[in-house]
């Protein structure tokens, strides 16, 4: 037996610094060790200082000869060494927090970033905080591009001047979600990816310690919200699934959801609502439904507090719009965002039963479809005029006002867009193609005129919008924008397949706007990158199935429905990355697997309308750029010439006939332009 391949790994004679202070394996490479250079941090080798600083005529011990004097001295010194450093290293943590002493006497938040238990170890981390100047700049890009865009969760006045008092662990993540719009250089997109994952995983360490050792404070849950968004954006769904559930589940317990005894100030207790409804937020807009069940001691706390409405030039008809809203108390558009979300968390249920049929019509009042309209009827009831579409008077809009009152418009279009967004799932083509299987003869022709109607109006709501922020020069940081724009491409790219070339040219160039929208957010969120070549991915699977010519259709031929499940379902957890990620060998059960199958179905009759094209006003939302090219086709995974399965194999969930498919968007919902005064939520 060669025994040269039991020796063991040759051991390095002396580790760096930071690798030592960390316990690390220290690769030994001089004058920077190759992890130093990876994690970006100062290498240095302080026995090597040590050693050149003293007299040539000591020597140096022969390697395995040293005495034990020596040794124990050599010891010593080590020991010292590392002190200092980390000694030097809390004190300049103490200077910069030291070093505004005003802020720290106005901070509302217990000073706990100097507690000698948690900032030895943030200290130590391999991924070191930055300059506090620079965190004091992403701090600001927070505030700028990620508060209420989705979640609320920071006090917004008082949130740059706590800064240095907070909890290591928020700064940490702060940093992991809001370095993506620094201007900070990175050599390739990469570096930005690792170093957003090193701050991540130095405050997922310390959110830990928290909750293992205690105490246990809002910041902790405030972080886990953080941590739950990054890892979301970052394709992380299954890891971020747990950081939601974990925050929700600890503030069941501290009972967030009721107003605290305490002797609070003014701050914390506006921020203890902020975190209990972001929490809210998070497991609504990723998929989870939050009802009073879950907090069963009451009812839910006031909602948070919101910026205010920017002020209004004087208009004619203002003191009509005044009329309008006098009658009803307005709790602020961050309130309005919260209880769309719950209507938002209902359609997304809704979505994941993919159109399986049920016995009762979705006409009907007891129907899932005509409940969560009826909700959505019931909340835009309670929106008071003043935050609606036309009062808000977007075209004489500058770019400087949009940017300069941020704070409002952040989550006044994710309002907007959730609204639509709703609408859109709802009367979807595809899902409402494959839920009325059980009633193509019975169908009321007023509800097809009511779905198409509706699905016409609400993708040019959100196709307008895309074209507004382009000419506005609006930068977009809300990822759930850009889902919207994905929901709205494949009800787009299914009309497009038509014999009308002008039709089939304007869906096409509404597709390819989506896309393009969802790609530009790709570049700060990772999930929006796949999202958009996972649209590009439909539209070449789905262009190769496509016959022009009705007579050589192939009848068999298969249209693979998981690739709109895995757009439309946007909180899927069915991400097998992110499950490999998660889970090792005994837990993790590989990818789901969707049976290959056919609906056996017949397109839905058309809605009969009146020839009256012509007598028609013009669309007040003229004057689109459809000139953009489309993006080219990926490479398809479906062949035409395969052979089809026996029909008794298939199943409606997976696929379903081409014929149906492109005779839905022909026959069934036929696009068309806004009407004047439609929509105007």
């Amino acid at each position: 037996m060669d025994r040269t391949s039991e020796r063991p790994a040759k051991r390095v004679r002396q580790a760096c610094e930071p690798c030592r202070r960390k316990k690390a394996k220290c690769p030994g490479e001089q004058p920077i060790c190759s992890l130093c250079e990876r994690l970006r941090q100062r290498c240095a080798y302080a026995e090597e200082r040590r050693r050149s600083a003293a007299s040539p005529a000591l020597g140096e011990p022969i390697h395995g000869t040293t005495t034990p004097e020596i040794r124990i001295s050599q010891t010593l010194e080590d020991r010292m060494g590392s002190l200092e450093a980390k000694m030097g290293q809390v004190l300049d943590a103490l200077g910069r927090n030291i070093s505004q002493p005003e802020q720290r006497q106005l901070s509302p938040l217990q000073p706990a970033a100097i507690n000698s238990s948690h900032v030895p170890f943030a200290l130590n981390s391999p991924t070191p905080l930055p300059p506090w100047e620079k965190v004091q700049s992403i701090a600001e890009l927070y505030l700028i591009y990620c508060d209420s865009q989705p979640l609320p969760l920071f006090h917004r006045d008082s949130f740059l001047g706590t800064l240095g008092s907070r909890d290591p662990e928020i700064i940490y993540a702060i940093l992991a979600l809001s370095i993506r719009f620094s201007d900070y250089s990175y050599r390739d997109t990469a570096d930005l990816v690792n170093t957003v994952n090193g701050y991540a995983e130095v405050a997922r360490g310390l959110v830990t310690r928290r909750i293992s050792e205690g105490p246990v404070e809002l910041s902790t849950l405030q972080c886990l919200c953080l941590l739950s968004l990054v890892d979301f954006t970052n394709g992380n769904t299954h890891r971020s699934s747990i950081h939601s559930s974990l925050a929700m589940n600890l503030a069941q317990c501290a009972r967030l959801g009721s107003e605290s005894h305490n002797a609070l100030s003014s701050i914390i207790r506006e921020e203890r609502k902020r975190c209990f409804w972001s929490i809210c937020l998070l497991k609504r807009l990723h998929g989870g439904e939050f009802t009073n069940l879950d907090f069963p001691d009451g009812g839910f706390p006031p909602y948070p507090e919101s910026p205010e409405r920017p002020p209004q030039p004087f208009s004619p008809d203002g003191s009509i719009d005044g009329t309008r809203s006098s009658d009803m108390q307005d709790q602020g558009i961050v309130a309005y965002v919260i209880i769309l979300s719950e209507v938002f968390a209902k359609t997304a249920r809704y979505v994941r039963r993919h159109g399986k049929p049920s016995n009762i019509p979705p006409w009907s009042s007891q129907s899932e479809y005509s409940k969560i309209i009826t909700s959505q009827m019931d909340m835009e009831t309670r929106m008071p005029y003043t935050h609606r579409f036309k009062p808000a008077n977007l075209g004489n809009k500058t770019p400087e006002e949009l940017q300069a009152n941020r704070g409002y418009w952040g989550p006044w279009f994710l309002n907007q867009f959730l609204y639509h967004t709703i609408l859109c799932l709802l009367n979807h083509p595809l899902l409402l193609s494959l839920s009325l299987r059980n009633f193509r003869s019975t169908i009321p022709e007023i509800f097809l005129q009511h779905t198409s109607d509706l699905i016409s109006s609400h993708t040019t709501w959100i196709v307008y919008f895309i074209d507004y922020f382009e000419e506005k020069s609006f930068m977009v940081s809300d990822p759930i924008l850009g889902y919207s724009a994905a929901v709205v491409a494949t009800i787009e790219l299914q009309l497009s397949f038509t014999e009308d070339l002008t039709i089939r040219q304007q869906k096409q160039d509404r597709f390819s706007k989506c896309v393009r929208f969802v790609q530009k957010l790709g570049q700060k969120w990772p999930h929006m990158a796949r999202l958009a070549d996972r649209l590009q991915s439909l539209e070449g699977a789905v262009s190769a199935s496509y016959q022009p010519d009705p007579g050589a259709q192939n009848k068999s031929l298969l249209i693979d429905l998981s690739r709109f499940w895995e757009i439309l379902e946007y909180s899927s957890n069915s991400d097998a990355d992110s499950a490999r990620r998660l889970f090792g060998d005994t837990l993790y059960s590989g990818p789901h697997a969707f049976a290959a199958e056919v609906s056996q179905t017949s397109p839905l009759p058309e809605p009969t309308r009146l020839n009256l094209q012509q007598r028609q006003p013009q669309s007040q939302f003229h004057g689109y750029n459809l000139d953009t090219p489309i993006p080219a086709e990926p490479d398809c995974s479906i062949d035409p010439g395969a052979s089809p399965r026996p029909l008794d194999m298939l199943n409606d969930e997976f696929s379903i006939l081409a014929e149906n498919f492109f005779s839905q968007g022909q026959e069934f919902l036929r696009g068309g332009d806004i009407r004047e005064g439609v929509g105007n939520f």
